[in-house]
């Protein structure tokens, strides 16, 4: 899963770095910000940047693609951590996100900054926000409004799943502190964001939750070696994966396999279980031999729990169906790799 912020990267460290442009003319950026496809929110962000407004078209260019970096890395967390199961991972998630990328990039601008000798002095607010030397003027403005942008995120994403953070959450000032040994402007480039028209979507899958799995088999193996105790490496976590088979209508309320042509839940059951071999939900070494089971006992084995047959559609599955099932499903993207 992608959790990287590939364009901020670049203007720190690669071909975005504006004084790579210097000799790029002002009108080659005018062209440059109409050809910026426009993100928007579809998520409440908490909080927005309120910056010193951009005078070149060169810094209006830099500044429109911060923030469309920043709204849609907002929207793609948001979206992995709602569609992630267990708040286990859920907390995994942020804590790589904040501890991990967000902490690196502020670390890394300051750095920048401090080399490039890129102070917020270098930005005059009784000149319009610039100075008479325009390369330093506009170089100053990026990597300053790239900072107070992924300061922003931090506190984003931080309060928006402040459950799953654990006490060590950062405030405006700590941050400012601990990444740039600097005390929060005055007045604060960090403001309370208003409500944003979000766009309208379709409901998730409503049913009232009475399905509990169960943890055993749920019929006699008969001559099978596989049980569920010695074939279901986590139950915990497969016990997961049920509930969401019976939220997609997928199985029933008795665990039986729900035939439906026209949603192709033979082809989604099969990508499921292709997804939870390669994330490792299944023991592979048969308890008391030296055999091993194969990934055709394995789809025997849920073929049967569910009373279905995939092996045509678990033999022929193809990429395009996987990744067809991943839509259908969204949630079989984010489940957790055992091993």
């Amino acid at each position: 899963m992608d959790n990287k912020l590939k364009l901020y990267n670049d203007i720190l460290f690669g071909k975005l770095r504006p004084f790579r442009n210097r000799t790029i003319p002002p009108i080659k950026f005018r062209e440059l910000i109409k050809e910026i496809k426009e993100e928007y929110f579809s998520h409440q962000p908490n909080f927005e940047v309120d910056f010193f407004s951009p005078h070149t078209d060169k810094a209006k260019y830099y500044r429109k693609l911060i923030v469309n970096e920043a709204i849609r890395y907002f929207n793609h967390i948001t979206d992995k951590i709602e569609n992630a199961i267990g708040d286990d991972v859920k907390t995994l998630w942020i804590k790589s996100t904040l501890s991990d990328i967000l902490a690196d990039k502020l670390s890394q601008v300051n750095t920048e900054i401090e080399r490039l000798n890129y102070p917020i002095s270098n930005i005059n607010p009784k000149g319009n926000h610039r100075l008479k030397e325009a390369n330093l003027s506009e170089e100053t403005y990026v990597y300053q409004y790239l900072k107070v942008q992924l300061i922003q995120l931090f506190l984003d994403i931080q309060e928006t799943f402040k459950k799953y953070v654990d006490d060590d959450s950062l405030t405006e000032e700590e941050i400012y502190l601990r990444y740039f040994n600097e005390a929060v402007p005055n007045p604060s480039f960090i403001k309370e964001a208003p409500k944003v028209n979000l766009p309208a979507e379709l409901p998730p899958p409503k049913k009232e939750i009475l399905f509990e799995p169960i943890y055993g088999d749920i019929k006699p193996h008969g001559s099978s070696m596989a049980t569920y105790d010695n074939i279901i490496y986590k139950p915990q976590l497969f016990g997961e994966i049920e509930k969401r088979l019976y939220e997609y209508d997928i199985i029933d309320i008795s665990s039986h396999f729900i035939p439906n042509r026209k949603t192709s839940n033979h082809t989604l059951l099969a990508a499921v279980i292709h997804e939870l071999i390669q994330n490792g939900y299944f023991r592979r070494n048969i308890i008391g031999t030296h055999k091993k089971f194969t990934d055709t006992d394995i789809r025997k084995y849920i073929d049967e729990r569910y009373s279905t047959d995939t092996n045509q559609q678990f033999r022929r599955l193809t990429e395009e169906q996987i990744d067809f099932a991943k839509t259908k499903l969204p949630w079989l993207e984010h489940i957790i790799k055992i091993s």
